[in-house]
């Protein structure tokens, strides 16, 4: 069995304008763009293309 995907489109931070197909679309995500350094993205809408929007950044923790 195939799992389905669909795009996801970052805006902000270091993905802006970045595309991707993914298989899952949580309320938050975290990318890592350093060794100490997350960016925080809150995802805007609820039906695919799923927009994640650049909210903050984080340290070397979980941030919720």
């Amino acid at each position: 069995m195939t799992d389905i995907t669909f795009q996801i489109e970052f805006i902000g931070g270091s993905r802006d304008g970045d595309v991707e197909e993914a298989t899952a679309a949580p309320p938050f995500c975290e990318v890592r763009v350093g060794p100490d350094v997350m960016e925080i993205y809150e995802r805007q809408n609820d039906k695919p293309p799923f927009i994640y929007v650049q909210i903050g950044y984080v340290g070397n923790h979980t941030w919720n």
